[in-house]
């Protein structure tokens, strides 16, 4: 999976739920509700 960028898109906030996230592999995290520019930042990071 780690060949695939998967950006998380969640309304959890909580630290733990970061942890797992990245435990499962994902590239990045973001949190709703977010701005086009946020996204933007967190696509930019997975695709460098």
């Amino acid at each position: 999976l780690k060949a695939i960028p998967v950006l998380m898109v969640t309304a959890e906030a909580q630290q733990k739920n970061l942890v797992e996230a990245v435990q499962a592999g994902v590239s990045n995290y973001i949190v709703k509700p977010f701005t086009a520019e946020t996204m933007q930042e967190k696509l930019a990071k997975i695709f460098k």
